[in-house]
């Protein structure tokens, strides 16, 4: 049955390739199967790392009447919603249109043109009080079909209109300029599209006839959006546990990268203390791998003491650039300091350990949640626990004394792996032999740290020996991209020169594998190193197209989406401020390019943002309409955001052309959701912030090396890239002389050259 599966790029879709339900990959052939059948199609979305994906796995799709069933009324296809991830967006969206609630493994069923007229998520293999069995579901929905055809398709309708609404309403909130009346309310500016938005309708996509007319945005006012999303961040912080909102508690990583840059511009914001305590929280609980580093992809009480144990790239990448950052923040004291550096590199030791692949020289996508024993039993978690009599034998080991030993022992205050007992309340019976978490109540003395770095070699050691989780092997272009940018961010802001080089070979092989060049020459490195010659002039010799997935080193067909292709030019852009080969902002451009002429288009005069190619059509079926990018973050940063931080390092590398897309144009939502969703903008407002200050960049005139490596650190700190910067520029003798060149729509200035950062920073805060 599983033979469509088997040569998957996705382990996801692997493992049900011995099913005997005879799934089909997502695509127009399984659509076109169903309506040659004339049947329903049950579409199935999950990811290799999804706990209760492997659940209903287990106690469905293997049954054999269950298959039989599948098999018979309906066509079957497997989405791996991180290969998919427009699919997955579109039907978690009617998913919780239709129920309230979301989640995976996602259970979707579709009329053959792909439009939703049932939708769950898990369904266990017996009726459970009011969920019904799978069983039961297929049965209910083999008999609307028969014997209510009409009525179905009209639900379907409806249901694929209102998701069409929903969406485009979404997507205009980041595009529609909104003008403030007396009365305080934002409205649109006019009924139709702003003059920022409206273009000769004869303009290709991306590239209007004539240069719109520039929005900005007004720092004054941002001070008050950023005031008022801090204020509603504070009331929704957990004072005890550190983070925000209720369990079970993700990360917020998108947010914290605006909160350590928010605090570090203005010392004494309440950004400070809200970036500080959430990263010490998260560092010190069981959701950071307090033995080999990573985090886990979210936990399922207040306290962060019991994680789900999947550990995803697109987390860590993330997070590893947030406590680089910490590392060096004067927000923080010396003590948490040195606490975020080593939870930062051992994070990135484990990213070559455990999630780089030699075959490709690429990170996987992530590990599993759950370990597999050699007599195929599954448990959640098992790699990672330790119990306090493993915990003392390992003490003793290490070659720690009788005392030593129990004192760690006593720091330990996780749990075990009961999620019904931590999420009910229920009492915990823990003995010396209970396998636990690692989860400590307060941060670590510097003495307690020193005990801790002397056992936990010995704690990877046994670790070791233990089944391991397995690794989802599909390579992301999005994720590795991000975890080049946070490479090389924590390059700069440590002056690692060995950090950077492993950044950019991360990079050098992201693009060989992932990037198709259009025609035109190589926006790659210009053979006699000249910074200049490589990004002279601001139209690239070409456009560079990303794919999103790969796997083995051979990437997929389908091309990736427009997150796929922002992150990729985001972290070129990262890589030359931080002192990589100037080359990389030319490769930037041209995915920018790329970008601008296939993923942005004006609809009857409307900017609009494409979340992906959609080349099937399906999904504009499914949701009667394009499918458009929106701009609240999840677990990454909006597709929306990623293109604002992308067009606004360009804009402040004066890579933009005059009638080029700007980062104001699509922030418009920042206006909107600051005071009131503060959580779900974060990306979007760090991004406001740095245009809002004119989208400066660092011009270093001349120097030391030492000079360049501080100009780099605050760069990096404070979110200022720096210029390519000449290899003769530093040497011994001189005198820092450094420019802050202004770059954003209606500046175009570089200030007078100063002799310090500090002064640099005065008048950029100036």
């Amino acid at each position: 049955m599983g033979h469509r599966l088997a040569a998957s790029s996705s382990l996801y879709l692997r493992s049900h390739a011995e099913n005997p339900v005879d799934w089909r990959p997502w695509g127009a052939e399984a659509f076109a199967e169903a309506r040659r059948r004339d049947v329903p199609v049950f579409v199935s979305i999950g990811y290799a790392a999804c706990h209760w994906c492997h659940v209903m796995a287990a106690e469905s799709f293997a049954d054999p009447a269950l298959a039989e069933t599948l098999n018979e009324r309906f066509v079957a296809i497997k989405v791996d919603r991180e290969e998919h991830p427009d699919v997955d967006d579109t039907y978690m969206a009617a998913t919780q249109a239709m129920t309230g609630q979301g989640g995976w493994p996602m259970s979707v069923f579709t009329l053959p043109d792909a439009r939703v007229f049932h939708a769950g998520t898990y369904f266990p293999p017996r009726r459970i009080g009011q969920v019904p069995s799978f069983a039961e579901v297929l049965d209910a929905v083999h008999q609307a079909w028969t014997e209510r055809r009409t009525e179905v398709e009209t639900s379907a309708g409806k249901i694929a209109a209102s998701l069409g609404a929903q969406r485009r309403q979404q997507a205009g909130l980041a595009t529609t300029v909104y003008t403030q009346d007396d009365d305080g309310a934002r409205r649109p500016a006019g009924a139709s599209a702003s003059a920022a938005q409206r273009v000769p309708e004869s303009g290709p996509a991306g590239t209007p006839d004539a240069a719109p007319e520039p929005v900005t945005i007004d720092p004054a006012e941002l001070d008050g959006l950023v005031s008022d999303a801090l204020a509603v961040l504070s009331e929704q912080e957990d004072p005890v546990h550190g983070g925000f909102g209720s369990a079970p508690k993700f990360p917020p990583s998108a947010l914290l990268g605006f909160l350590l840059e928010e605090s570090v511009w203005d010392p004494g914001s309440a950004a400070a203390g809200l970036a500080v305590r959430t990263v010490e929280a998260l560092g010190r609980s069981a959701l950071f791998d307090q033995v080999e580093g990573g985090f886990a992809r979210y936990a399922t009480d207040l306290a962060w003491a019991l994680p789900h144990f999947e550990k995803m790239l697109y987390d860590n990448a993330q997070l590893i650039g947030h406590w680089a950052r910490l590392s060096v923040h004067p927000a923080a004291d010396a003590e948490s300091r040195a606490h975020a550096e080593r939870q930062a590199r051992l994070s990135l030791d484990w990213l070559t350990e455990r999630m780089l692949l030699p075959d490709s020289g690429l990170l996987a996508s992530s590990l599993d949640a759950d370990t597999v024993d050699s007599r195929g039993q599954h448990a959640e978690g098992a790699t990672y626990l330790f119990s306090d009599a493993e915990l003392h034998e390992a003490a003793r080991a290490a070659g720690l004394g009788e005392e030593q030993a129990q004192q760690l022992v006593a720091l330990n205050r996780g749990v075990p792996a009961d999620e019904q007992s931590i999420t009910h309340g229920a009492p915990l019976n823990i003995g010396a032999q209970t396998p636990r978490t690692l989860h400590f109540d307060e941060p670590l003395t510097g003495a307690q740290m020193q005990l801790w770095e002397q056992i936990a070699p010995e704690l990877r050691r046994r670790r070791a020996l233990r089944d391991q989780p397995a690794r989802d092997e599909k390579v992301v272009a999005a994720w590795n991209a991000q975890a080049v940018s946070s490479m090389a961010t924590a390059a700069a802001l440590w002056d690692d020169a060995a950090l950077l080089a492993r950044a950019e070979a991360l990079a050098e092989r992201l693009w060989q594998t992932h990037v198709t060049l259009e025609p035109g020459d190589d926006p790659g490195r210009d053979p006699h190193g000249d910074p200049a010659a490589e990004t002279d002039g601001i139209q690239p010799a070409g456009r560079a197209s990303v794919r999103r997935i790969s796997y083995a080193g051979v990437p997929a067909v389908e091309p990736g989406g427009l997150a796929d292709h922002a992150h990729v030019a985001a972290a070129c852009f990262q890589l030359s401020s931080a002192g990589a080969d100037a080359a990389w902002l030319r490769r930037g451009h041209a995915v920018l390019r790329q970008i601008l002429e296939n993923l942005v288009r004006r609809e009857n005069g409307e900017l609009q943002l494409l979340e992906s190619p959609d080349t099937t059509g399906l999904l504009a079926t499914a949701a009667q309409g394009p499918l458009l990018a929106t701009p609240l973050d999840g677990p990454e940063p909006s597709s929306v955001a990623a293109l604002a931080q992308a067009l606004q390092m360009a804009e402040a590398l004066e890579l933009l052309g005059t009638e080029d897309l700007r980062p104001a144009q699509i922030l418009q939502h920042v206006k909107l959701a600051a005071a009131k969703a503060p959580t779900v903008i974060g990306a979007s407002l760090l991004v406001a912030r740095r245009a809002g200050r004119r989208s400066p960049a660092f011009r270093f005139l001349s120097g030391t090396a030492e000079d360049l490596a501080q100009v780099r650190r605050i760069g990096a700190l404070h979110g200022v890239p720096v210029e390519p910067v000449p290899a003769e520029t530093a040497s011994p003798e001189a005198e820092l002389r450094l420019s802050v060149c202004l770059n954003s729509v209606g500046s175009m200035v570089c200030l007078p050259p100063v002799g310090s950062v500090d002064q640099a920073l005065a008048a950029l805060r100036g």
